[in-house]
C-alpha cells in the first residue's frame, strides 16, 4: 500500500473533532449569557438600591453575586453589558483580569486549530504552516499571528489563505480575546461561538473606525496593492480546494433563560457537557491533548462552582 493511501486510511474522523469544539463553543456562549444577565442584575439600579437601603433583605444575595461575578474559581471577572458593568469589564481587561466565558472560547479555538491540523497532516509539510501550528499549539497565539503575517507578506494571500483555512481566523480570533485591546473582542466572539456580539460606539467612535486605526504589534498587515504573481502550483492547490477540515461552527439556538435559576441549571448542563467533551479520546492523542483535556476539565469544574453561586444568590434574592 502507498504512503499516501496509509495516510489517507488513518486519518482521524473529522466528526470525531466536532462535538468537543461545538460543546465548548455553546458552553462559551452560556456563560456569556449567564454574566450578564447577572451583571444586569449587579450593576444595575434596582437591586444595590434595595441592598443598600438601612435593613434591606436583599444585601446578602447581592453580596453573593458579586463574589460569583469575580470568583477566579468561577466565573473569574466576569462583568459584561452597560454603564458599570461595561465599565467593569473594560477595567478588567485592562488590567489583565481572565473571564471564565473568555477562557472557554479560546479552549474551543485551540481544539479547532489542533482538529484541523491533525485533519490536514500536510500542513506540516510545509515549513511556514507547520511553524505557525506549533506556535499556536504551544499557546503563542501572538507569534502564531505574526508568523501567519510573515507568510501574506512573503508568499501572498492567494497562498496564506488556502493554506491555513480555517486555522488563521481562530488564530486571529484568539489574539483578539486575549490581547490588551478590549475593542476588538466582539469580532473574536463571533469567530469562537458562531454568534454576533454588539460592538457599541465609544465616545462617539465606531467599532470600524477603531478596528482601522488598530495596528499593534501582532496583528495582520494589508498586502501591498498590484497585481498578484503568477504562482502557478500554488494557484492550482488553491483552485482544488482544501481537504476534509472541520465544518464551520453554526451556533446552536439560545434557549429561553429568564431567571438566576436558568442561567444556574444551563451552567451545570453544560458543566456536565464539558466533562463529556472531555473524554474525546478515539481521534486525539499526543501531549498537547492532554493537556488540552486536562483544561477542558477545569473549565468544566468551574461552570459547576458558577452555577452554585448563581443558585445561591437566587435562593437568597428569591430569584428575581
Amino acid at each position: 500500500m502507498s504512503e499516501a493511501a496509509t495516510s489517507a486510511s488513518t486519518a482521524p474522523d473529522v466528526d470525531q473533532f466536532d462535538a468537543p469544539c461545538r460543546a465548548l463553543a455553546q458552553a462559551a456562549d452560556a456563560v456569556g449569557e449567564a454574566a450578564r444577565y447577572a451583571s444586569g442584575l449587579a450593576f444595575g439600579a434596582r437591586l444595590p438600591a434595595a441592598a443598600l437601603a438601612r435593613g434591606g433583605r436583599s444585601r446578602r444575595g447581592w453580596r453573593t453575586l458579586l463574589r460569583t461575578l469575580t470568583d477566579p474559581a468561577g466565573l473569574g471577572w466576569a462583568a459584561r453589558g452597560r454603564g458599570a458593568a461595561r465599565a467593569g469589564r473594560l477595567a478588567g481587561v485592562l488590567a489583565g483580569r481572565e473571564s471564565l466565558a473568555i477562557s472557554i472560547a479560546v479552549c474551543g479555538l485551540k481544539a479547532r486549530i489542533r482538529a484541523a491540523s491533525a485533519c490536514r497532516p500536510e500542513l506540516l509539510d510545509d515549513p511556514g504552516s507547520a511553524a505557525v501550528l506549533r506556535a499556536a499549539e504551544a499557546g503563542r497565539q501572538a507569534e502564531a499571528v505574526r508568523l501567519f503575517r510573515d507568510i501574506v507578506r512573503e508568499r501572498g494571500n492567494e497562498h496564506a489563505f488556502p493554506l491555513l483555512a480555517p486555522s488563521f481566523a481562530d488564530i486571529l480570533a484568539w489574539n483578539a480575546l486575549t490581547d490588551a485591546n478590549p475593542f476588538n473582542d466582539h469580532a473574536g466572539w463571533q469567530v469562537a461561538t458562531g454568534r454576533a456580539e454588539t460592538a457599541p460606539p465609544l465616545l462617539g467612535l465606531g467599532a470600524a473606525l477603531r478596528a482601522f486605526c488598530d495596528r499593534g504589534p501582532g496583528l495582520p498587515v494589508r498586502p501591498p496593492a498590484g497585481p498578484v504573481p503568477d504562482r502557478g502550483p500554488v494557484r492550482r492547490r488553491a483552485a482544488a480546494g482544501p481537504p476534509q477540515r472541520p465544518r464551520p461552527l453554526r451556533p446552536a439556538p439560545r434557549p429561553a433563560v429568564g431567571s438566576l435559576r436558568d442561567h444556574a441549571a444551563a451552567l451545570r448542563a453544560h458543566a456536565v457537557r464539558l466533562r463529556r467533551a472531555a473524554a474525546w479520546s478515539p481521534g486525539w492523542q499526543g501531549r498537547e491533548t492532554a493537556a488540552l483535556r486536562a483544561e477542558v476539565e477545569d473549565l468544566a469544574a468551574r461552570c459547576a462552582t458558577a452555577a452554585g453561586g448563581l443558585a445561591l444568590a437566587a435562593a437568597q434574592l428569591q430569584d428575581p
